[in-house]
């Protein structure tokens, strides 16, 4: 199977990705337990694309998320489909980044990247097959730009040969 990686940063990343994972979930015929309760086969066909079976039948996005502030995090968790995530793929910090890019990418950011790089590194060796990334996050902001592009620098490097996929947020001015 060809597995995708989803990881989703910053306050824009995790409200996109919640909703993601919401529609995802719908099509596979996921509840919000985690659990199948679909009616076509074909919505099991190819679930192990964005989805780890775990123990009793659950069904766990293979996702990892990441912030410099545990807000979004919490309204993640205690969103409609919070609890099918994995507790330990939730990765945060306290400081926040203040909607600067530097602070992201080269301070506040640069403390929490390996701990975001091993979560990453956990699910990339559970996969049989991994096909690439698809990353989640704002080009505005601090932690979705200035950590996101921190992040994929770094699965680049680590992970030259796979495929990465970007959906990045570009900011209004209005």
């Amino acid at each position: 199977m060809r597995e995708i990686l989803h990881i989703q940063g910053g306050q824009c990343g995790n409200q996109i990705g919640a909703k993601f994972w919401e529609v995802i979930c719908d099509e596979h015929g996921i509840d919000q337990t985690g659990k199948y309760s679909g009616d076509a086969d074909l919505q099991l066909e190819r679930i192990n694309v964005y989805y780890n079976e775990a123990s009793g039948g659950r069904y766990v996005p293979r996702a990892v998320l990441m912030d410099l502030e545990p807000g979004t995090m919490d309204s993640v968790r205690s969103g409609p489909f919070g609890q099918i995530f994995r507790p330990d793929n939730f990765v945060f910090g306290q400081s926040g980044a203040g909607n600067n890019w530097a602070k992201g990418h080269y301070t506040e950011g640069a403390e929490l990247i390996d701990s975001v790089l091993d979560v990453v590194r956990k699910e990339a060796e559970n996969c049989d097959c991994l096909q690439g990334f698809q990353v989640c996050h704002s080009l505005g902001g601090g932690t979705g730009s200035g950590m996101g592009t921190l992040l994929i620098s770094k699965i680049r490097e680590e992970y030259p040969d796979r495929m990465m996929l970007t959906f990045s947020v570009f900011p209004s001015p209005e």
